[in-house]
C-alpha cells in the first residue's frame, strides 16, 4: 500500500476555499454564510452531534449551514483510488471513477497521489456546498459539483478531455436504461458531462474561455425536481448524440 504523503486538512481546507472563491468570482449567489467542518472519525462526528443515520464521508448540514467532513472516510476513498493500477492515462489527463462515472484530472508526474487526492476531495466537498446552492437533491447537487469542478480547473481547454467525457457517454446510457433513482449520483454527473460536451467541445471552436455560462446554468438547475432526472438525463443524452451527427 502506498504510504500516505498529501496533508489531508490542507486539501480539504483549500478545496472548500477555492470553490467559495469559485462561485464568488462567477457572481453565484451564496444564501448564507457557509461554514466547513473537519472532523477526525464518524465517532467524533456521533460524540459531537449523535447518530446520525445519514452520514456519510461529506454531509451538508442545512440548519447550521456546515458542511462536515469526515476525516478518516475520506482517506480510506483516496487512497483506494490511489492504489488502484488501473487507472486511465490520456494525454495530460488522469481519469478516476466516482461513482461509475470517470472524473479527468490534470496529472502532475511527480506527484500523482497528491493530485488524485484534490480532486477526489474536490467532488466531495464542491458537491455538498452543492446542497447549500441548488437545495437538497442528490441530482442537483451531483449536477452542480461536476459543472464547478470542470470549469474551476478550466479542463474544456484539454483536448483530451472529450475522450474521457465520450467514455462516459457510454456508462451514462446504462445508467439511463435501468431507470433507478437510486442511482441519483451518476445520473447528475451524466447530466453535467453531456451538458459540458455540447458547449465546450461540439460549439466552442476556440476553447481559449468557456462557452456555457455556469452561473445562469447553477440558476436553472435550483428548479429541477426528483421527478425530473431520469427525463432530463435522459434527453440530454438524446441531445448530445444528435448533435455529434451533426457538427463532427
Amino acid at each position: 500500500m502506498s504510504k500516505v504523503r498529501y496533508n489531508l486538512d490542507d486539501i480539504i481546507k483549500n478545496s472548500f476555499e477555492e470553490t467559495m472563491e469559485y462561485l464568488k468570482k462567477n457572481n453565484i449567489q451564496i444564501k448564507e454564510k457557509l461554514s466547513l467542518v473537519i472532523l477526525k472519525s464518524y465517532e467524533e462526528y456521533q460524540q459531537k452531534y449523535g447518530t446520525n443515520p445519514r452520514i456519510h464521508v461529506g454531509e451538508y448540514e442545512g440548519q447550521e449551514n456546515d458542511v462536515y467532513i469526515i476525516k478518516n472516510g475520506l482517506k480510506e476513498i483516496i487512497n483506494s483510488y490511489i492504489n488502484n493500477p488501473n487507472r486511465i492515462f490520456i494525454g495530460n489527463l488522469v481519469a478516476i471513477t466516482h461513482n461509475g462515472i470517470l472524473w479527468p484530472v490534470y496529472k502532475n508526474d511527480n506527484d500523482i497521489e497528491n493530485v488524485i487526492a484534490e480532486a477526489v476531495t474536490d467532488s466531495i466537498v464542491t458537491r455538498e456546498i452543492g446542497h447549500h446552492i441548488v437545495g437538497q437533491g442528490n441530482w442537483k447537487a451531483s449536477a452542480f459539483a461536476f459543472l464547478v469542478y470542470f470549469y474551476k480547473n478550466e479542463l474544456y481547454k484539454y483536448p483530451e478531455v472529450y475522450e474521457i467525457m465520450e467514455q462516459n457517454m457510454k456508462m451514462c446510457e446504462k445508467y439511463i436504461k435501468k431507470k433507478d433513482s437510486s442511482l441519483s449520483y451518476s445520473l447528475g454527473y451524466c447530466f453535467a458531462n453531456n451538458l459540458i460536451y455540447i458547449y465546450e467541445n461540439l460549439l466552442n471552436k476556440d476553447k481559449q474561455s468557456p462557452k456555457l455560462n455556469i452561473k445562469n446554468m447553477i440558476e436553472k438547475l435550483k428548479y429541477f425536481s426528483k421527478d425530473d432526472e431520469i427525463d432530463a438525463t435522459r434527453m440530454i443524452n438524446t441531445l448530445t448524440k444528435i448533435l455529434m451527427l451533426l457538427y463532427k
